[in-house]
């Protein structure tokens, strides 16, 4: 939640074409960590603009290779002075980057740009100057580069093969294919032999469940278990003088960073998805320990191992845990917990010095939310990821870490004695109990997830609450519903959403986690896994509904990872709208079938999966029939699930509904909703949240991810302006606690719930929707009749992918979205961007 440094601080950020700027020494904006988790990073901070995915020691112990999202930095840390920068044509490998101390250069992998494709290569870069020194390896997206005195060795994710590259001529060896989504390799000193880690496991046989990685109808299979999600992890031996594979070692989920101790022929395997490190004995080739990443006295999910070191001659293993934002010192041998180092936001790669008096350790996400400059009108997609230089700490000092690293994630060192669900003392019934299985009046939850807007666009108009009247776009005419809950129920001018785009925050509002495999992210050339189309997205803690059906709980879910309807046209969603108008049914106009196929026995198959084309009137009032069934027969669900997307908008595409109109709809489709559950039996024992997946299609005073949340209740505070600091895992608690469902992740454990929007005295009184000013039916311009501005902003918006959100580049998304409401003259807010945001469809577009 919060950023404080334990030692030293230096950034390094905007630098100049050819002159480096000395860097700050400073963070002057602390910034927003959305997990409630505090940063006190040990050691000396470097912090870069955008995110880092990798680095390394160079010559000496002073020196350091940094690897950004789209540059590599040389780096003096001593002298808190960077010594060469070369930009990539293109997006930074996982963990790609290793120094090759024989010929004095880094090794870069990366996914250049050629012909509107993103082809892998691997990169020499030494002092100030870059070459490809072998191209064409795959496509989308590369894996952690490894190196040896004569080769090098690049898994190709999307391909499901490692490349072996010669040092000295770049030429290629060959390739040799894996198992699913190789993510790192280890060499054998004689380059002999690699070791290979397969992020999405081995490949199925006929008689396994199974699941596609992605629509494309060649999709990768992989095996899953009865909830959907990816169930193996795989290692693949691979003979590199033959190029075949010549043996297969079952692992944890999701495995990803390789340390190879070959002295003591010892493979150790980072396991994201199971906080697990397996040790393979690589002369026997089978797994011979587990190493448990359990260092609290509460066992939880989502510590999240994400790299790999060995120190002090093989005799201890480090462990960059991204999940508790900390670096885990084991002994090798035993897998005993020595020590705990903490880092920035999400460390993703580690190194040890030459002389093994340092530890660097890079950072995702870095210092947080927030700008070397004064913070004004923040944007979500950027961020500040940093590497940490630590000197070995002595006994005391690694005690002090560990005690740090505890508080830090609101939890106790110790060995774990408490279960994930500790049975409750009875207490009276209360609307949100204090610990889960204790009793509460709340029945019924519903739950309503809307796309991408902030807070201060919609919310900035109203006199209460911590709100930027300059920054309003779908004020009180465009959204009168969702004004009139706020100032009737409770205003929450402090909720964050707690990740960046809709593909990682489908999985927070559903799962309280996100996994290495969307944090990085992996997918690119898979999938977007906002639908349920990706099972290695998901994590093992599973998903929310899981956890409700496992308590005896009754669940329907209405759009939620229902998949995609596709593209469509702009004269279906005007037929749609008249349609509406008219009063027709659309019960059973629509017959949807989830890809993740379990939710198929809980899911509502006339209610239409994403898709901009359909108003979110029309999907309300498939809604709205089962509301008045259930009414009638006496039932209702305990858990509902509603998605309602149209807020997302199209830009201004001529003769698709304009942004304002869609918003609009949504509003109005909120408000119909309300009204209808507010009139039923249900309502006295019912609690109402609503809340957008993300923040990313609009600016905000305080932060990118600040964004639009309700809560409807009998029970909710009446007139009340709650300025508690609340994100997306803090309503998965709420909900948690209502339903008495254990926590689904470390994330949800620690959340705030949110007691203070609700009071023990319920108020029946019921909501009555209204009609917004903005007409549903406005539409925007046919091209011929534009000029200029508007009409470069239509042919843009043309261009753009709205099958799938997030598809259309956020940054000049928002700024047609601004023009078109605000006005062409009016001028766009500074905005100063904050946290983060994974990877983006397009390679120059870091969004998703």
């Amino acid at each position: 939640m919060r950023f404080r440094s334990l030692l030293g601080l230096a950034c390094a950020g905007a630098l100049a074409a050819q002159t480096f700027e000395r860097p700050q020494r400073a963070v002057t904006d602390p910034g927003v960590i959305t997990t409630r988790q505090d940063i006190t990073p040990a050691g000396v901070q470097a912090v870069f603009q955008g995110r880092v995915y990798g680095v390394s020691f160079g010559e000496s112990a002073g020196e350091l290779w940094v690897l950004t999202a789209n540059q590599v930095y040389r780096f003096d840390w001593h002298a808190n002075r960077v010594l060469d920068r070369v930009p990539l044509e293109g997006s930074a490998g996982l963990q790609g980057i290793s120094y090759d101390a024989t010929r004095r250069r880094a090794l870069v992998a990366a996914a250049l740009r050629k012909a509107g494709t993103a082809q892998v290569a691997l990169l020499s870069v030494e002092r100030g100057s870059m070459r490809v020194l072998a191209g064409d390896l795959g496509s989308h997206i590369a894996g952690a580069v490894a190196a040896g005195e004569r080769i090098a060795a690049v898994p190709l994710i999307a391909n499901n093969q490692l490349a072996v590259i010669e040092l000295v001529s770049g030429r290629l060896l060959g390739k040799v294919g894996t198992a699913i989504a190789p993510f790192g390799a280890a060499l054998d000193r004689a380059g002999a032999t690699a070791w290979v880690s397969n992020w999405g496991g081995r490949a199925p046989t006929s008689k396994d469940l199974t699941a596609p990685t992605g629509l494309a109808p060649n999709a990768d299979r992989v095996v899953v278990d009865g909830r959907g999600i990816a169930a193996t992890g795989e290692l693949t031996r691979v003979d590199l003088n033959a190029m075949r594979v010549t043996d297969r070692v079952a692992v944890g989920l999701h495995p990803t960073a390789l340390a190879w101790d070959e002295t003591r022929q010892r493979l150790y395997v980072a396991n994201g998805n199971e906080d697990t490190v397996s040790v393979v004995d690589t002369r026997a080739r089978r797994v011979v320990q587990t190493f448990p990443l359990q260092p609290f006295r509460q066992r939880v999910k989502g510590i999240a191992p994400t790299a790999l070191a060995l120190a002090a001659e093989g005799r201890l293993l480090l462990v960059a845990c991204g999940g508790i934002n900390a670096v885990a010192i084991l002994d090798s041998a035993a897998g005993k917990l020595e020590g705990l180092i903490p880092t920035a936001w999400y460390p993703n790669h580690v190194a040890l010095s030459p002389d093994g008096r340092y530890l660097a350790v890079s950072s995702l996400l870095g210092v947080g939310s927030g700008w070397r400059e004064e913070p004004r009108k923040r944007f979500v997609h950027a961020y500040r990821g940093s590497v940490s230089v630590i000197p070995w700490p002595d006994a005391a000092q690694l005690a002090s870490y560990t005690t740090a690293v505890a508080e830090n994630n609101h939890l106790e060192v110790g060995l774990p004695t408490v279960t994930e669900r500790a049975t409750a003392p009875r207490k009276a019934p209360a609307p949100i109990p204090l610990r889960a299985g204790e009793p509460s009046l709340i029945e019924h939850v519903v739950y309503i997830i809307k796309e991408n807007r902030t807070y201060d666009q919609v919310f900035g108009d109203l006199e209460r609450g911590n709100g930027d009247p300059s920054l309003v776009m779908f004020g009180w005419p465009v959204t009168p519903n969702q004004h009139r809950l706020a100032e009737q129920f409770v205003l929450l001018d402090n909720f964050y959403a707690t990740g960046g785009n809709s593909g990682d925050g489908h999985q927070w509002l559903t799962q309280a986690n996100e996994t290495d495999y969307c944090m990085w992210p992996g997918y690119a050339g898979r999938s977007y896994p906002f639908d349920g189309t990706d099972p290695i997205a998901y994590s093992h803690g599973g998903f929310l509904w899981d956890a409700a059906l496992k308590a005896g709980k009754t669940v329907r879910v209405y759009g939620e990872y229902a998949g995609r309807l596709g593209e469509s046209s702009a004269s279906q969603r005007l037929e749609l709208l008249e349609r509406w108008r008219k009063g027709e049914d659309f019960t059973r106009q629509w017959k949807i079938r989830a890809p993740l196929e379990p939710l198929n026995a809980i899911l509502a198959s006339n209610y239409p999966s994403y898709s901009t084309a359909i108003p979110d009137v029309v999907r309300a009032q498939i809604l709205l029939a089962d509301i008045r069934r259930w009414e009638t027969e006496g039932r209702m669900p305990n858990l509902v699930l509603v998605q309602l997307p149209s807020n997302h908008t199209r830009g201004t595409a001529p003769g698709w509904s304009t942004p304002k109109a869609m918003v609009a709809d949504n509003d109005l489709a909120l408000g119909q909703i309300v009204e209808a559950l507010t009139r039923t039996r249900f309502w006295r024992r019912m609690a109402i949240f609503v809340v957008e997946d993300d923040a990313q299609n609009g600016v905000d005073h305080v932060d990118g991810h600040r964004t639009v949340a309700l809560v409807i209740s009998p029970y909710a505070r009446r007139g009340w302006v709650d300025s508690t600091f609340y994100s997306q895992t803090s309503m998965v608690k709420t909900i948690e606690l209502i339903l008495g469902l254990p926590a689904l992740s470390l994330f949800d454990l620690i959340a705030t719930p949110m007691h203070a929007s609700f009071t023990s005295g319920a108020d029946y009184t019921g909501y009555t929707a209204v009609a917004p000013e903005q007409s549903l039916f406005e539409v925007n311009p046919p091209l011929q009749s534009l000029r200029g501005q508007a009409r470069r902003d239509a042919l843009d918006s043309m261009k753009m992918r709205f099958d799938v959100p997030d598809a259309a580049p956020t940054e000049r998304l928002n700024r047609i979205l601004w023009r078109n409401v605000r006005g062409l003259g009016a001028p766009y807010p500074g905005a100063r961007r904050a946290a983060f945001a994974p990877l983006a469809l397009e390679l120059d577009d870091e969004e998703r």
